[in-house]
């Protein structure tokens, strides 16, 4: 790469005119673009995060009932009375399911990471958890160990939603809002 001056490396330069000018030098180059130009206006670097997690397990209580007995008849009074009598009457049991189990990786600043799976792995469950977005309820049993630059979750949790998005599977976003409103 080509140097000027004062040795430093030549940066690739932006083109604002449209979109397919504005990505030509890729997206990289455009993230450090923005990135520079946002250091500058601050005076200072932009905060990195690094997010750590080890042998994460999530498991959560459901309760199942016993459907070996299932008939179906019209929805006469008497019928529904009696199919609501049966559903009273029958055997529900506790099962524990884990959704979640021993987890273990790291998301560095400044890389994208992309998290693979089957569906219904855990990998929205995962996301979640990290973001401090997790439902946490008494039949739910978490495990293991998360930090953020080397901080504990239960101390970041008041202020993680300065440091972390989690954006949804679902596009629930309000036209009129902008994307930093959004989220």
């Amino acid at each position: 790469m080509a140097q000027n001056a004062s040795n430093a490396p030549m940066r690739a330069t932006i083109e604002y005119d449209n979109g397919k000018t504005l990505m030509a030098q890729g997206p990289q180059a455009l993230h450090d673009h923005v990135a520079s130009r946002m250091e500058k206006a601050l005076g200072k670097n932009l905060p990195q995060m690094e997010v750590r997690f080890r042998d994460v397990s999530i498991s959560a209580d459901i309760m199942v009932k016993d459907e070996t007995d299932v008939t179906v008849e019209l929805p006469t009074l008497v019928n529904v009375i009696k199919t609501g009598f049966r559903e009273m009457r029958s055997s529900k049991h506790v099962v524990k399911k884990q959704v979640l189990k021993s987890v273990s990786g790291v998301f560095k600043p400044g890389t994208i990471t992309l998290v693979l799976g089957q569906p219904g792995s855990g990998k929205s469950s995962l996301m979640k958890l990290l973001s401090g977005r997790f439902p946490v309820e008494k039949n739910i049993t978490l495990e293991g160990e998360v930090t953020y630059n080397g901080t504990p979750a239960n101390e970041m949790q008041k202020h993680l939603p300065q440091f972390v998005s989690y954006v949804t599977q679902r596009d629930k976003h309000y036209s009129l809002l902008t994307v930093k409103e959004t989220l």
